[in-house]
């Protein structure tokens, strides 16, 4: 497991892995790279599978919370939220797989449980937060952090 030093520079198979900053563009080939990484096996193989069914999207740290409020009320731990929680959720959140409810909920469920065990959030603030990615996240929305954010649009 991470912990906070570790965060920016995670390291896999001895080669240091960069993590993008807040706003900064993924294409697929680094999002490939982050998968390995966080070892989402099911998601590096989708991507080999369909590399051009994909586009680029930004990184925007915990969605709909401010960096700025993250650092307010998280200052111990909002480097382990943006980098050891929400990525990889945004990750799978990118890649997700269309239509996928019972994916998108293991992967909520996930975002959930890193939260309260990496994150040492209170359970009731988790959960508030995983209501938030449920309702928020759906795929009909079709927003930036929306369930399959990264597929191209037919």
């Amino acid at each position: 497991m991470m912990n906070s030093r570790d965060i920016k520079n995670h390291s896999t198979k001895g080669a240091n892995m960069r993590l993008p900053k807040i706003n900064e563009t993924v294409d697929t080939k680094w999002a490939l790279e982050l998968c390995e990484a966080f070892k989402l096996d099911y998601l590096v193989k989708r991507i080999k599978n369909n590399e051009d069914q994909f586009i680029s999207w930004k990184f925007d740290g915990v969605s709909c919370l401010p960096e700025s409020w993250l650092k307010t009320f998280f200052p111990e731990t909002s480097d382990i939220l943006t980098y050891q929680c929400a990525l990889p959720h945004d990750l799978c959140y990118a890649y997700g797989e269309h239509d996928n409810d019972i994916e998108k909920e293991r992967v909520d469920l996930k975002f959930y449980s890193d939260l309260v065990t990496k994150a040492k959030m209170d359970k009731f603030l988790a959960k508030t937060f995983f209501h938030a990615v449920r309702i928020g996240g759906i795929e009909e929305l079709g927003l930036s952090f929306s369930w399959g954010f990264a597929r191209k649009k037919n």
